[in-house]
């Protein structure tokens, strides 16, 4: 019997949301904000806190510094319940501060550090695969890799790699996105994808990946590579979800948007969770477009979801369309 539920690999940093801010913060010698406070966040984190906050046994695989502010990762895992034997404190790096400038309608823009120094470039760069806990993987039912093409998973070699085991030994594999460099593209990570059995992208990166404007031709040709399940996250009109038997669009739920950090990780986070109590695909976006709208309704990545509870009175306050 496995003794997680699902392993996360990704990016495990530090969040500073500020806002909301206009281009006037630039022109007064000071603001006054409503709070101003250090939060988790790095995709894999985001989503390792909302599933253990679904009630499920959650695995972190990442890098940080061995420094305070990895301590203080170590301490929120700790608190949230997640399982970071795989979460490797590294004294040649130093652990990464994002900091998020919150616009008044909820978007954001991220500021990051692009020091190349030799004590942040493991914090900047893909995972060596050295550091990658695979018997750790091996405990999960699922694995979760937060966001190909982003910072900690940019090796095709890496992803090939893990997600070849994970499927050896038995897992659902899930991968989310981001927007990749010209030079990234499915054909970069081809081997990999017939081994994903779900996976997510928004409608920028689909575009990106497909060329296709259309979200039922992206989903086609995603499909096209071995892919099991599509799911293409279209924000506040809900996700669209194909695989060999189906396709369908399934509306999002209305929301006080206060900040939109994490919610496509908040949104991943909620459909493996229910893809891992046997829901049916419909279900399974429906309630990751629930979690996703609740999520934006407060500042931080994962400030909003404390727990089921909390989703339920979400969705009982803000029927669906």
């Amino acid at each position: 019997m496995s003794s997680l539920d699902v392993v996360c690999i990704g990016a495990v940093v530090l969040d500073l949301p500020l806002g909301p801010v206009s281009i006037e913060v630039f022109r007064q010698e000071s603001t006054m904000l409503e709070e101003i406070r250090l939060t988790t966040g790095g995709d894999a984190m985001n989503e390792a806190v909302i599933l253990s906050r679904l009630g499920k046994k959650t695995g972190l695989i990442g890098q940080i510094g061995k420094d305070f502010l990895g301590d203080l990762i170590i301490e929120a895992c700790n608190e949230e319940g997640i399982d970071h034997r795989g979460l490797v404190q590294d004294e040649e790096i130093r652990t990464r501060i994002n900091v998020a400038l919150i616009k008044e309608d909820g978007q954001r823009t991220f500021l990051k550090s692009t020091d190349r120094s030799p004590t942040s470039a493991g914090t900047l760069g893909s995972l060596p695969l050295g550091i990658v806990d695979l018997p750790l993987i091996g405990e999960a039912r699922a694995l979760s890799l937060a966001s190909i093409f982003a910072s900690k998973l940019r090796d095709p070699n890496l992803i090939y790699q893990i997600l070849a085991y994970a499927k050896k030994q038995g897992l659902i594999t899930f991968a989310d996105t981001v927007p990749m460099r010209p030079e990234e593209t499915l054909k970069l990570i081809g081997a990999s994808l017939p081994f994903i059995d779900y996976f997510f992208a928004n409608l920028e990166e689909a575009q990106q990946l497909t060329g296709e404007e259309k979200p039922e031709r992206m989903a086609t040709k995603l499909l096209e590579t071995g892919i099991g399940h599509v799911t293409i996250k279209m924000g506040k009109e809900g996700c669209f979800l194909a695989n060999r038997e189906q396709t369908l669009k399934v509306p999002g739920w209305p929301a006080r948007v206060v900040d939109t950090t994490g919610a496509g990780d908040n949104f991943a986070a909620a459909f493996i969770s229910s893809v891992l109590d046997g829901k049916s695909f419909e279900e399974c976006g429906r309630y990751a477009n629930l979690v996703a709208a609740l999520s934006t309704e407060e500042r931080g990545a994962t400030a909003a979801v404390t727990g089921i509870a909390r989703i339920k009175e979400f969705a009982l306050a803000h029927p669906s369309r």
